[in-house]
């Protein structure tokens, strides 16, 4: 075996045996992993590849290295999480970003019974605020991302889903650089989509609501890849 190829699978053996070490031991946030020589002797690896599997773990927001102290394990944060893997992964690749526009589409569509039936009514009166807000920022300056992202965010808030509003907000951190220009002429007519929703909603309309949502993503934005932004 190729000596690159004995190192990965080293380096990914590691990675392994400090999760499973921090499980095992039921450490939690503050809490200090044994030694990097203490880890080499207990898992079997050099160091090189222990310093590669901890500094993987730093740059996912699993641990962070501390002077003085030594090695300490973080709070889980899966919004860290996601939006690094999908940075890096996503970052000039259009047709994977689009791609993702889908999955959006997919997740929201598919859990808006939910959040109809969980939304509470202040989190509905946000949403109208944020609707004349993204109004009033569209008149002034052409966009209203903020606005935008909140909208959405407001919307599952209630949903009984940490995992989906993880992944719906790294999405966002991807969609609000994406095609700027693109989507400026066709953002009138997404405000307008956003007030159906939010229409939907005060009046306790399933179907109107149910209706406002396909619409709002029925654009090309959320066709497969090879459409455009005929409307946003």
């Amino acid at each position: 075996m190729p000596e690159k190829e004995v190192h990965e699978k080293l380096f990914i053996h590691a990675f392994r045996e400090v999760r499973t070490y921090i499980l095992n031991n039921h450490l939690k946030q503050g809490d200090i992993l044994p030694s990097e020589a203490q880890l080499c002797q207990e898992i079997g690896v050099s160091r090189n590849v222990m310093r590669e599997a901890i500094k993987s773990m730093e740059l996912m927001g699993l641990v962070r290295a501390c002077p003085g102290r030594g090695t300490e394990i973080r709070e889980f944060n899966l919004d860290f999480f996601l939006q690094h893997i999908m940075l890096f992964n996503m970052a000039g690749d259009d047709r994977n970003i689009r791609q993702m526009f889908q999955i959006r589409k997919a997740l929201e569509l598919g859990f808006m019974r939910q959040a109809f039936d969980s939304i509470r009514p202040e989190e509905i009166r946000h949403m109208r605020e944020l609707v004349e807000l993204m109004r009033v920022s569209w008149t002034e300056s052409g966009t209203f991302a903020k606005e935008d992202r909140d909208f959405h965010m407001t919307l599952f808030s209630s949903v009984d889903n940490p995992v989906l509003n993880s992944l719906l907000n790294s999405i966002w951190e991807i969609d609000k650089d994406y095609q700027i220009e693109e989507k400026l002429p066709h953002l009138a007519t997404s405000v307008t989509k956003h007030e159906a929703i939010v229409k939907g909603l005060e009046e306790y309309d399933y179907l109107s609501f149910a209706r406002a949502m396909d619409r709002h993503y029925s654009s090309g934005k959320y066709s497969p890849a090879e459409k455009g932004y005929e409307e946003y």
